[in-house]
């Protein structure tokens, strides 16, 4: 049967190919850009073709293709490799086995001199790792990677360069350039292990290949972009990471901040500066705790001469004990600001339920810091529209609220990573966010605002109703 395989990929792609170095390559972007077609290729014409024949002639070669489900590997991954390598024209030629078994999940390909087995493999979780431990592997990927935990690529970097064995080839390497793991995927938060290994703090052996709209405009119909940033109007988390291709929030759910738009409330150069300079701040930081559990969060704010509020630093605490983490915010802010600055901070009422060593985390950070930690209101509806209120609101025609671009787990929380998790697929949200990494600093905004900002919803409690207009009184006047 005649076949003629025409590859045009774009100049990353071209890049990505060429990199025979990286332990682990990623290639990254928005949709459209040929990603899994340029992976596919790169395994099968390239990696295949860079192990050393057998006695027989043979290269042989074993790939682990992977996704985080099996039906989203079946359904998008695997179709694209079958569309480019059809079973009818590269599943001929292997002996006694089969060129599809669908149970297995496995594909035996015949090109040329090699013989290429590729194992497709949905990793969701760290307990999947478990299937990797029995591979034995010559390369793998991992095609849309944001999906998919880290341990899975640790797991997988470990199993390639396995097959073939070095005992078969008399003690000689027979691979003839490094092994490596490909990685594609759409953009992820910048809270993303991608961005913190890739780009942030990159792992050596590491390299990223970033494309634009434009890397595989030649393939694409006239339009194509322009029509999907009209149908993504109104999701900026998903058009900015799937359409315009930058590093964004996946989100899970309703958002809680719909009145959130990044270019209006983030600022386009760092706020701290100014907060340091001592004019704009008026001498009083205001920080907002989440003052419970093992993810304490903090964030750092105050409000400048116009009666703006400016969210500058963030704190975000992982399996951490309260008095480390409000050491660590005592001690940055004592470096940070100049003396005689004041503070005042606002937290979450239950700080000051005692544990079963008859303390409270309030008391904790009181003992170890001197910091008095004041009670903000605890419902979420006020907590949620304390701060919605500001977003909603300029103050003489700039936003009443702004962010820091450093805080990005802030930011990325804005955009949907807080968000209303659906009950199961019902298109029903609940009625409170999920908890998560976002969650705990957005606990830690809302608290101050709910004092210092009236959010004209009814209080439950005539108590905490009295302390907030008290608070208000003391503390609010000239602001």
């Amino acid at each position: 049967m005649e076949y003629e395989l025409r590859y045009n990929c774009g100049p990353v792609s071209k890049r990505f190919h060429a990199d025979r170095k990286s332990r682990a390559k990623l290639l990254i972007g928005p949709f459209g850009t040929g990603k899994s077609s340029s992976a596919a290729y790169d395994v099968i014409m390239l990696q295949s073709k860079r192990v050393r024949p057998d006695r027989d002639g043979i290269r042989r070669s074993r790939f682990a293709i992977v996704r985080n489900t099996w039906p989203e590997l079946r359904d998008t991954t695997l179709r694209t490799v079958m569309d480019w390598f059809p079973p009818s024209v590269f599943g001929a030629g292997v002996e006694g086995r089969a060129a599809y078994v669908q149970d297995r999940k496995s594909y035996m390909m015949r090109l040329d001199d090699r013989e290429i087995e590729l194992i497709f493999k949905p990793l969701e979780s760290e307990a999947d790792v478990r299937e990797l431990l029995s591979l034995e592997l010559t390369g793998a990927w991992v095609d849309e990677a944001r999906e998919v935990v880290h341990a899975v690529v640790k797991g997988l970097l470990g199993r390639v360069g396995r097959y073939p064995a070095v005992k078969d080839f008399g003690g000689v390497n027979p691979f003839l350039s490094p092994v490596q793991v490909l990685l594609t995927t759409n953009y992820p938060s910048t809270e993303h292990w991608l961005y913190r290994n890739f780009v942030a703090h990159p792992i050596e052996g590491y390299t990223i290949y970033e494309q634009d709209q434009v890397e595989n405009a030649h393939n694409l119909r006239p339009g194509y972009y322009t029509d999907l940033e009209k149908d993504y109007a109104d999701r900026p988390d998903l058009l900015r990471t799937l359409v315009r291709g930058e590093w964004g929030v996946t989100v899970r759910g309703r958002l809680v901040y719909p009145e959130f738009d990044r270019t209006t409330h983030v600022a386009t150069a760092p706020l701290l500066p100014i907060a340091i300079a001592g004019a704009e701040m008026g001498r009083l930081i205001i920080r907002g705790w989440d003052n419970t559990g093992l993810s304490p969060a903090c964030v750092i704010t105050y409000l400048n001469t116009l009666g703006q509020w400016f969210w500058v630093r963030e704190f975000c605490g992982s399996d951490e004990g309260i008095i480390d983490f409000a050491l660590a915010v005592h001690t940055w802010c004592a470096e940070t600001f100049p003396a005689g600055t004041e503070y005042r901070d606002i937290g979450d009422p239950a700080g000051k339920i005692r544990d079963s060593l008859k303390g409270s985390p309030a008391q904790y950070i009181r003992e170890a810091t001197g910091i008095s930690i004041e009670d903000g209101l605890q419902g979420f509806k006020i907590r949620r529209e304390s701060v919605a209120g500001r977003l909603t609101r300029a103050v003489h025609g700039q936003p009443a609220l702004l962010v820091d671009p450093g805080c990005t787990r802030v930011i990325d929380g804005f955009e949907g990573g807080y968000a209303y998790p659906e009950i199961g697929n019902t298109g029903i949200f609940r009625s409170d966010p999920a908890k998560n990494e976002y969650s705990h600093i957005h606990d830690a905004g809302q608290y101050p605002a709910t004092i210092l900002f009236p959010a004209g919803i009814p209080v439950e409690d005539d108590e905490a109703d009295d302390r907030y207009h008290q608070s208000t009184r003391n503390h609010v006047t000239g602001y």
